[in-house]
């Protein structure tokens, strides 16, 4: 029997955290502390992870290798300029959105100094796939047994909105797909790619489908050199489905804009008109409104956007727009911060030039993800809650660096 070691519980707890990303549903109180199951499971990981780092005397190591992390540093950084500079004036949803990026970056922090090999962040990423993928079969089953079904019966399962469960499956859809695609012969990759792609289409979700479908592309034509990819029925395929994903985006989104004010184009109007109105003021341009204080401030001024009338939604968390969510919460220190990422990232996909038929590294896969979370990031912005953040912390942190040689890792035993 293998014996159990303090690095085969700390990696047991991580792959369990990730596969149980949305236990943050599970909420209770520990005392007068409203916590959740997500949490419970960070922190008995990270005192297994302390625990570990303790026994090998690698302590003051680890936590100083978090300058090796840029973007997890930068998220951090950012945070911290902005609570020192930017008054708060709600106070509960500064606590919850600093709570969010807490635990988001404790989870990524262990998983990048865990897993070291490509391979083991490989098989963490495939884990956490799999458990998205078992979520979404989980969220037809509870829409369909009669609990938080919308009026255009979108899938959202026990989430607030269709469009949280899309982003947060999308991911492993590119994930997977790509596998699919470079390597047909991996059933279990095709059946996880087909499941996560119907769980999608069933969200409605317009901007993830379309997002997927401008990252598939460049990815299609960055890897020309595969079999499959060449075939002409492939190619008429994916011409077929896009022009498809077209018309559906433009009979649900664009037509009902255009001929009534009830759309959720028409909601994304009011949301802009009411940043752009904010933006005016040179202090919410250079520091920003403060950290998770962008709704306070839309509640406040959106009537007088709209001259006295009512806006379609008040409860706005974020401003629907990437650049708009890290000028707000950083300032222009955000939208530099934001503008360097993607200056990156774009770099990077530009320079990819795989050999002939050499399957795609797991950090330009990332690097696939981290596009499509931009590209649909201009229109949405569900970034900064439990789930998501961790996963956008984290393929941003894979995908805008090159391939690294593995460093120290935990000993195995």
């Amino acid at each position: 029997m293998k014996k159990l070691t303090l690095s085969t519980v700390n990696k047991a707890l991580l792959l369990t955290t990730l596969f149980l990303l949305q236990a943050y549903l599970i909420r209770f109180h520990i005392g007068n502390y409203p916590s959740n199951l997500q949490e419970v499971l960070i922190g008995l990981n990270a005192v297994a992870f302390l625990a570990l780092a303790i026994k090998e005397k690698r302590l003051k190591e680890i936590v100083f290798s978090i300058k090796n992390h840029r973007v997890l540093s930068g998220f951090i950084l950012l945070t911290a300029i902005s609570v020192l500079i930017v008054p708060i004036e709600q106070y509960l949803d500064f606590v919850r959105y600093l709570k969010f990026l807490f635990f988001a970056a404790v989870l990524a922090f262990m998983f990048l100094e865990t897993f070291k090999t490509p391979e083991d962040k490989e098989n963490g990423i495939r884990i956490a796939g799999i458990g998205a993928a078992l979520f979404g079969l989980f969220s037809i089953l509870y829409n369909l047994a009669g609990y938080n079904v919308t009026n255009d019966l979108r899938l959202n399962g026990p989430l607030d909105s269709a469009v949280y469960l899309s982003f947060y499956l999308a991911p492993f859809f590119i994930y997977f797909l790509i596998k699919a695609i470079e390597n047909p012969r991996v059933k279990s990759k095709i059946i996880l790619a087909g499941i996560l792609g119907i769980l999608i289409l069933l969200t409605k979700s317009m901007g993830t489908i379309g997002g997927i479908f401008i990252v598939m592309a460049i990815y299609m034509i960055k890897r020309s050199d595969l079999a499959m990819l060449k075939k002409r029925s492939t190619k008429a395929l994916f011409a077929i489905l896009a022009i498809a994903a077209s018309c559906v985006i433009f009979y649900t989104k664009i037509l009902p804009a255009m001929e009534t004010n009830y759309s959720s184009l028409n909601e994304r109007g009011q949301i802009w008109q009411t940043s752009i109105y904010l933006l005016k003021d040179p202090q919410n341009l250079v520091f920003g409104v403060g950290y998770g204080q962008f709704e306070n401030y839309y509640i406040k001024n959106v009537n007088a956007v709209l001259n006295g009338g009512n806006p379609l939604d008040y409860k706005v968390l974020q401003p629907h727009d990437i650049f708009l969510l890290f000028i707000f919460n950083y300032g222009l220190l955000g939208l530099i911060f934001i503008l360097t990422c993607m200056y990156a990232l774009g770099k990077k996909i530009y320079r990819y030039s795989p050999g002939k038929n050499t399957p795609t590294d797991i950090y330009t896969i990332a690097s696939f993800i981290v596009l499509y979370l931009f590209v649909h990031g201009l229109i949405d912005t569900p970034f900064f809650k439990n789930d998501m953040l961790f996963l956008l912390i984290l393929f941003m942190e894979l995908g805008l660096t090159y391939f690294k040689p593995e460093t120290k890792s935990f000993k195995t035993e």
